[in-house]
This record gives structure tokens, C-alpha cells and sequence, in this order.
């Protein structure tokens, strides 16, 4: 049985693959003539399915894989896809692990946007960054669907908590708090019915949920601003328990596990703690660019 859900005539995105793997939410939307992938997964496995489950749901061939960054869990079933035609960021394809070669592959790289267009319908690839260096979202205006991949984790998936872990691999760097605010601000300007997460479940008040993420954003700016110019440094400063964060010890109070609960939630506080403080005292420039 397909995993495939269909969310409108030309989107279709496969959620329930997350929660048996470690595998992001999928996905796939049609251009009319053939498709495009959105993320491969994390297994050839993953991958292989995604495939064949996209071109029997939409009934058309997979043209291209797009590549909303380098983390394992949304490359690693790209083999997958190796006749086919990749897309992605140029910063997404220059952050890639050495281990990782798409020399063979046939590429279509872009810095700031990409827009494809088919049968009069068009698909618009944005690089955001903020999630990771390379990071970049995929848009389908005609039917109001934004695959926001990793900017964006709802629940169940890490109490709906942002993570902020792995921005670049060398030099490594926390993620970087300016590029989610801008990013929020480039989604306000689109008309937008659903947001497909990373991870979790779908967003379908897209509004009130950026409204959210904006305000819990500016809020740890705002703090760790605060508590930076106060002379702190990173291990005197306690994260504030923001609505976010309160739900996320909400959540623990219901897991049967709860000190394994809350040894997680700690490590991914301490993740977001570090990004902020790193971006706002300056460390996160220290470390270049490349």
C-alpha cells in the first residue's frame, strides 16, 4: 500500500514514512509532463519506494530530485534517483560531506531561486538557509503548498521544538537564528494553505502557526541579546521557558520514560541555546564562511 497521501490535485506527501525510519517527511509534486521528488530519505530503501510510489500516484515519470539540504536523513536515499536529474542549492551541494560525490550526476544548481515551469504550472525553489547552510524550500503557488522541510518540526516529532544542530560541516556551525526570521518574513508574503514540515505532522494554519515560530524567535533574540551585552557567557545563561518550551515539558509529563524524555529535550534546548548565543556574540562570524 502506498504511503502517498494526496493534499491537492498536483501535491502529494508521504508523512507516515518518518515514524517507521529515520526518514523526513516526503514528498512529490507534478508539473503536468512528470514529477518532482522532494527529498530522497534516509535509506535507498526509502528511496526506492518514494519513486515508484510517485510515478504510479501521479502517473507520470520523475524528472528531477530536489534537495532541501545535505542531512542524511533527507540525501541518503538519492541513488534512488541517479538516472534523474538533481536539484539543490549550490551552498547545499558545497556543504556535502567528501564522502559524499554527485560528479556523475546530471545537476541543476542555483544560488538564490530556481523557478521550473510546465504546462502552465510552476514550482519555486527558494535557498533560506538558517536550518543549514545550503538550506532551501520548495513553493507551489497554483495550489498554496510550501515544503518547508527542516525550518520547521511539529509534533509528535521532538516536542515541535526547531532543531539548530548541524548549520554547516566545515567549518561546523550552529544554525543561524537571522535566516529562520528572514525566511518567516519571505512566507508572510506568499499565499499559503499548507506547510510540509521535516518531521511531524502537516501545518494547516500556516498563519497562526509563522505568527508562532516568528514571535518565539524574536523572543530568544531578544533575550539572548539582552543577556550578551549583560557581560554572560554561554554557560551562565539559562534558556527561557518559553510557550514552546513549556509545551515541550508538558509532553514529558505524559512519556512513561520521563527522565529519558527530558535528558532529550535537554540536549535539544542546549542545541538552540548555542545558536542563538553564538550568532548574537559574534562567534558564529568567527568561524568564515567556508
Amino acid at each position: 500500500m502506498s504511503k502517498l497521501e494526496e493534499i491537492s490535485e498536483h501535491v502529494a506527501v508521504d508523512i507516515k514514512t518518518q515514524y517507521g525510519s529515520r526518514s523526513c517527511v516526503l514528498g512529490g509534486i507534478s508539473l503536468g509532463k512528470y514529477s518532482i521528488a522532494i527529498d530522497s530519505g534516509d535509506s535507498l530503501e526509502v528511496g526506492t519506494a518514494l519513486h515508484k510510489e510517485l510515478e504510479k500516484h501521479f502517473k507520470i515519470p520523475v524528472q528531477y530530485l530536489f534537495l532541501t539540504h545535505t542531512h542524511n536523513d533527507h540525501r541518503n536515499g538519492r541513488e534512488a534517483f541517479k538516472d534523474l536529474t538533481l536539484i539543490a542549492s549550490q551552498k547545499c551541494i558545497h556543504n556535502m560531506p567528501k564522502s559524499i560525490s554527485f560528479s556523475k550526476w546530471k545537476k541543476e544548481l542555483f544560488e538564490r531561486e530556481l523557478i521550473i515551469k510546465e504546462e502552465g504550472l510552476s514550482l519555486e525553489l527558494h535557498h533560506v538557509g538558517g536550518h543549514s547552510i545550503g538550506f532551501s524550500v520548495a513553493y507551489f503557488p497554483l495550489e498554496k503548498v510550501l515544503f518547508a522541510g527542516d525550518l520547521f518540526i511539529t509534533e509528535p516529532t521532538n516536542f515541535g521544538l526547531p532543531f539548530m544542530g548541524f548549520y554547516q560541516n566545515k567549518p561546523k556551525r550552529t544554525g543561524n537564528p537571522e535566516e529562520y526570521l528572514a525566511a518567516f518574513e519571505k512566507f508572510k508574503s506568499m499565499k499559503i494553505d499548507v506547510i510540509v514540515p521535516g518531521h511531524g505532522e502537516l501545518i494547516l494554519n500556516p498563519k497562526e502557526y509563522l505568527d508562532e515560530q516568528n514571535s518565539f524567535y524574536y523572543s530568544l533574540k531578544t533575550f539572548f541579546i539582552a543577556e550578551i551585552e549583560d557581560g554572560k557567557g554561554l554557560e551562565e545563561i539559562k534558556i527561557p521557558t518559553l510557550k514552546p518550551i513549556e509545551r515541550a515539558h508538558e509532553i514529558i509529563e505524559s512519556k512513561p520514560k520521563k527522565s529519558q524524555a527530558t535528558r532529550f529535550l535537554d540536549n535539544y534546548l542546549n542545541w538552540i541555546k548555542k545558536s542563538f548565543y553564538n550568532y548574537y556574540s559574534g562567534e558564529f562570524e568567527k568561524l568564515g564562511t567556508s
